[in-house]
């Protein structure tokens, strides 16, 4: 079950897309979910405004799930830099 803050990001997304809550899980693409690039600016702009972060665009550009974006709101509102490049070696 997912916590209060991954919550709070899947009813922004379910807003966000006008779609029910229980239809989005973690492991879920944004791309299955019908979300386009209008979409994603939109959701990144309430996820901002909700959690009082700013996300990157780089960092924007490399979300492809909801899981992507739940470990990205996470470690910015943990205070750590999101890098688009965590995952290079």
């Amino acid at each position: 079950m997912p916590d209060e803050l991954a919550e709070n990001v899947l009813n922004i997304l379910a807003k966000v897309k006008h779609i029910p809550r229980e239809k989005i899980s973690l492991d879920c693409a944004l791309q299955d979910l019908g979300i386009d690039s209008l979409d994603t600016v939109v959701l990144l702009s309430e996820l901002e405004d909700h959690f009082k972060i700013s996300i990157s665009d780089d960092a924007a550009r490399s979300i492809r799930s909801v899981r992507d974006i739940v470990e990205g709101v996470r470690k910015l509102c943990a205070g750590a830099p999101l890098d688009s490049a965590s995952t290079a070696d």
